[in-house]
């Protein structure tokens, strides 16, 4: 008896076994056709950034025509009194176009918009956003700007050494007046173009941005969110920490005029003083007050003009305070200051002590204030949820400055277009057109203004065109502007702003036509 053998002959079909040899024979075909380089054939495969967003390649030529197209439509009548006069120190006829035309209400007509600016440089914002910003307006046409009307802007790197904010200074102090470059920071990790500035050995400087500073264990890092200690001296220190401010020889003329220095502090202890040196005058010394978090000394000056000024010199003696920072300007008029955080998404201000916050901003006439950020949040947040949590952590900024500052109007000033390299081109990150679209959507349900940098630039592929015209308009990290980029935006800024100013004085001047009738 023979035993059953358990494994089957199988038999196929000769369908089968044709398909199997055709398949073999399209694959030994596939692999000698293969191209050498592989990667002719993957570019042609979608990438996450191509799924994400388009970055079409602009070019410099055509950037540049998108700059030249914003200029043709910068086209808008001022009524007969108005006071746009750039080339003048003091605005012309201000008092005048006050008394006579200006009515005292703060609502304008915006129907006109599309006639007079470009689509990308409009400003976007809810009517309560934009009654915020008549009330800046109706400030600004006083007859008397006293005390000074004090703008801020804050910014991440994209306006460091007074790029962006100076042109913009420039330009509004010789339509409504003042001069002096504002608040600078005790010590400057990068130099400004507004005035040069030095100080002697032995200063720390102390953010609240960048990376974290462990020393400090308090939050009160002021309105500029840094601050300089110096070591306390002994009796046997002959020599006292300085701080020491010059003219620069590329800053606007005007940042050299001003009448009057504000310096404020942080902790003050018992026994403290200020010494202070103007050009070649005899030094003169101010007591502090001790136990101050948010101590603010003015130092009225003799009016200097631009010719003027050599050196302003402040040192310190007994126990040195903490600095956090040194104004300069004029009594009148309009003050811009330029305070730039290196590495900040601008989600830090609620972090800041609200007291201490609350009671520096009070010592100024507060009349705009300006967020540029959200460059630094683009290389990080790879996904939609990181992108919403970071538009919420910014809304609540907003809100605060609402807080802190009821009625005063608040422009964000989004991303710029940015770019990394893909392969062997620069592309535009993929994420940045929903973190634009994250800042957007918190200015607009806050009741902020939101104005599109990445749209003013061209949008997606704009960078790399930038970088590319002659002369550069952006570095080649394909982040920042060149200085004459910077003041490209600066004046489209300008534009826009001026433009929404123009239309409510066109509209003060005919209610009040109206209602001489």
């Amino acid at each position: 008896m023979h035993s059953e053998n358990p494994i089957k002959t199988q038999r196929h079909s000769i369908r089968r076994t044709a398909i199997f040899l055709s398949a073999i024979l399209l694959a030994v075909c596939a692999f000698l056709s293969r191209p050498l380089n592989l990667v002719t054939h993957l570019d042609d495969w979608p990438r996450w950034s191509t799924w994400s967003v388009e970055s079409p390649q602009v070019s410099p030529e055509e950037a540049q025509a998108i700059l030249a197209e914003y200029a043709s439509s910068d086209s808008i009548e001022q009524p007969p009194a108005a006071i746009i006069q750039e080339d003048s120190v003091q605005p012309a006829f201000a008092e005048e176009m006050t008394k006579e035309f200006v009515l005292p209400t703060e609502a304008y007509s915006r129907l006109s918009v599309d006639d007079y600016l470009h689509e990308n440089l409009k400003l976007y914002g809810s009517d309560a956003a934009f009654t915020s910003l008549a009330r800046f307006f109706a400030q600004l046409n006083q007859p008397q700007r006293s005390p000074p009307i004090h703008v801020f802007h804050f910014g991440d790197s994209q306006i460091e050494g007074d790029r962006i904010t100076g042109p913009l200074r420039n330009q509004w102090q010789s339509i409504w007046g003042g001069s002096g470059p504002g608040l600078i920071s005790p010590l400057q990790p990068i130099p400004s173009l507004s005035m040069r500035h030095s100080w002697s050995s032995g200063w720390v400087r102390h953010a609240r941005y960048g990376r974290k500073d462990t020393t400090i264990l308090h939050n009160r890092f002021g309105i500029m969110a840094a601050f300089a200690t110096h070591p306390s001296l002994n009796s046997n220190d002959s020599i006292l920490p300085c701080l020491t401010f010059e003219p620069h020889l590329k800053s606007y003329l005007r940042n050299r005029s001003f009448n009057q220095v504000s310096v404020l502090f942080g902790q003050v202890d018992s026994g403290a003083q200020l010494h202070y040196q103007l050009n070649a005058l005899a030094e003169r010394t101010m007591p502090l007050e001790a136990d101050s978090f948010a101590q603010r000394i003015d130092i009225p000056l003799p009016s200097l003009d631009s010719s003027e000024f050599q050196s302003l010199r402040l040192c310190f003696s007994g126990p040195v305070p903490e600095v956090d920072g040194v104004g300069m300007w004029r009594d009148s008029g309009i003050v811009v200051h330029n305070i730039a955080m290196r590495g900040s998404s601008g989600t830090l201000f609620r972090s800041l002590d609200r007291t201490q916050l609350t009671e520096q901003f009070k010592g100024f006439r507060t009349g705009l204030i300006l967020l540029q950020y959200g460059g630094n949040a683009v290389p990080y947040l790879t996904d939609s949820p990181a992108t919403q949590r970071f538009g919420g952590w910014f809304a609540s900024q907003i809100q605060l400055f609402h807080q802190l500052l009821p009625g005063v109007p608040v422009i964000v000033m989004g991303p710029s277009d940015m770019a990394h390299k893909v392969e062997t081109r620069m592309e535009t990150y993929a994420q940045l057109p929903s973190i634009r679209d994250a800042l957007k959507q918190a200015a607009l349900e806050n009741d902020a203004l939101y104005w599109d940098v990445f749209e003013v630039m061209g949008g997606a592929g704009s960078m790399a065109a930038w970088v590319q015209s002659s002369p550069p308009l952006a570095s080649s990290d394909h982040i920042h502007f060149t200085p004459k980029g910077a003041r490209e935006i600066s004046e489209l800024f300008r534009q826009s702003i001026q433009t929404e100013w123009a239309m409510w004085q066109i509209d003060q001047f005919e209610q009040a036509e109206e209602n001489a009738k």
